[in-house]
């Protein structure tokens, strides 16, 4: 048979599916014309004082009810009286009865339900909660809710819960929202899945309820304070937004001093078991990679889609710098020094992810290439590297608000080619290349506060080119094949799962509690690992390969491809 005959014979059976599916429909619409003329009606539901005629065939096709208790001299069937069903329900249930659907209003669903539990035509329970799962939205959610429990419809109550956690920041601006119970409202407050992008917006919807009636509910503020996870919010937010909205609580006092500590005082982090630390499932940060090098020099911005895990590209720089650093700052990224046509610069530019725009920022005090740089307390630290003359040691902290660069003190070591972790107010430097060329293990503390550097117990092995991430109270080394953890109470260096293949000049990052390792020399791989298995995963892969770039996570979502 010729392609040509088989397309053919193709569309001949998909016409014919539609064929019977539209007469199907057809004699059903004509058999509820013919019971709207009350026609053919040969026996009456008797409904209390109302009596509805309709065909027995409908009744005993749909319902094993009826099917039991008509027969050829039955002429009509008395239900239950009852006041709560009322004459639309059994209307709308011989609608359905004739056609497969109805017209239906959210208020009429729960007569109607009970109605079909009568009768036992399930199909209309089930069409019933289906309705009321589809039109769940920010001005009914409560109802259905109530509903849904009432009855002991566990699914739909799950349902409608989700639906009120993703759409969360929608529903806290509608005036359904201000009548729900402190109960209810803390136990959404507490929930993993709460879709906020940052903790700040969760505490927002308790703020707009408190405030509907703040006298009356002031009284539930040390409770509901309780599932808002002060440690993800800024200490400014604390003292400006939430502190005043807690007289002088001593419960929420002393949440807060508990907080302040647990910001400031690293070692004591793990005392604090009462405070919920761990960010919500639906918190939204995008994982980006910026420059680097592989055919050529790459301007280009990655980001991976962590939930279908993959990278796409999203931008391109056009920046024609190597070997720079860059780091993200009030939401934008900033980008430092480098190696721009074979010299070393200390140009400092400003990209907004929202504008795509490009701003020149006060340059460095030293041009520096092959350096490190995070970020703490909104100041920019840049540390060592390379200049024109040699191997630097220096320090800068740059202040975004008078947009002035300061150097600090020295590190103690002269170091390129190595890799930092920030973990409090500290700044951890290890490995790298010193000015003789040598690779080196030792580790030295930069404490951001007193602006003095300690020595620290050096890695196992010297390591340049690798990466090292901060992730609760370890810093990974990860190099090579092998991945050392310094434990920061015991001071010590253990080695962990070795990486499933090599990698060099790649770069890696903290999230969701795992480590993502990415790229590398001639590398598109991604890893993942996973502390508490103490194991590697593979992961997808970058768009091209590249090394020596900038791993970032950015805490807003900006999964559009340019």
């Amino acid at each position: 048979m010729s392609s040509k005959c088989r397309h053919s014979k193709t569309k001949m059976s998909k016409s014919y599916g539609d064929f019977t599916e539209k007469r199907a429909k057809t004699i059903l619409r004509r058999m509820f014309d013919i019971y709207e003329q009350n026609l053919l009606c040969n026996v009456d539901l008797i409904v209390g004082n109302n009596r509805f005629p309709v065909s027995k065939l409908i009744l005993v096709t749909n319902s094993d009810f009826f099917k039991t208790i008509i027969n050829n001299a039955t002429n009509e069937i008395v239900l239950e009286d009852s006041d709560e069903i009322l004459a639309e329900s059994v209307k709308k249930t011989i609608m359905f009865l004739y056609l497969g659907e109805i017209d239906l209003q959210p208020h009429q669903a729960e007569n109607i339900i009970k109605f079909s539990k009568m009768i036992q035509v399930h199909e209309l329970e089930e069409y019933c909660l289906l309705y009321l799962e589809k039109i769940t939205d920010s001005k009914n959610y409560m109802f259905i809710e109530d509903f849904a429990k009432h009855h002991g419809y566990l699914q739909l109550l799950e349902q409608t819960k989700a639906y009120i956690a993703k759409n969360y920041l929608e529903i806290i601006q509608e005036n359904e929202f201000l009548n729900m119970s402190c109960e209810r409202l803390g136990e959404l407050l507490q929930s993993d899945d709460l879709n906020v992008e940052r903790e700040e917006q969760a505490f927002q919807g308790l703020k707009i309820w408190l405030q509907k009636n703040y006298e009356s509910r002031k009284k539930h503020v040390d409770t509901l304070l309780k599932y808002i996870r002060l440690p993800l919010l800024p200490v400014k937010f604390i003292l400006d937004e939430v502190r005043p909205l807690c007289s002088d609580s001593f419960t929420c006092c002393d949440m807060f001093l508990n907080t302040f500590d647990y910001h400031h005082n690293l070692e004591k982090r793990p005392r604090f078991l009462s405070l919920n630390c761990k960010p919500r499932k639906c918190s939204k940060q995008t994982i980006l990679i910026v420059g680097g090098q592989n055919d050529a020099i790459a301007g280009k911005i990655e980001v991976y889609d962590v939930d279908n895990d993959k990278w796409s590209n999203y931008y391109n720089l056009y920046n024609e710098t190597a070997h720079f650093g860059a780091v993200v700052l009030n939401n934008k990224l900033i980008t430092m020094g480098g190696v721009v046509d074979e010299k070393i610069t200390n140009k400092v530019s400003c990209f907004d992810f929202v504008t795509k725009e490009t701003t020149e920022l006060q340059a460095m005090q030293t041009g520096r290439s092959s350096f490190s740089a995070t970020v703490i307390d909104d100041q920019i630290f840049v540390i060592g590297g390379r200049c024109d003359t040699g191997v630097l040691n220096s320090v800068e902290r740059y202040d975004l608000v008078t947009n002035t660069w300061t150097k600090v003190a020295d590190m103690l070591t002269t170091r390129y080619k190595f890799t930092i972790a920030a973990l409090g107010k500290n700044i951890y430097v290890i490995g790298g290349v010193n000015n003789i060329n040598f690779s080196i293990k030792t580790m030295e503390i930069y404490d951001t506060q007193k602006n003095n550097w300690t020595t620290a117990p050096p890695m196992k092995t010297e390591k340049h080119n690798f990466s090292a991430v901060a992730m609760g109270d370890y810093i990974y080394a990860i190099g090579g094949t092998s991945m050392e953890r310094f434990d920061i109470k015991s001071q010590t260096w253990t080695s962990v799962a070795s990486l499933p293949r090599a990698k060099i000049m790649h770069n890696a990052i903290a999230f969701n509690e795992k480590i993502i390792c990415v790229g590398g020399l001639f590398s598109k791989s991604t890893v993942e690992y996973d502390p508490g298995r103490d194991q590697w995963t593979n992961r997808g892969s970058i768009t091209e390969p590249r090394y020596y770039f900038n791993i970032l996570a950015l805490p807003i979502p900006i999964m559009k491809n340019e």
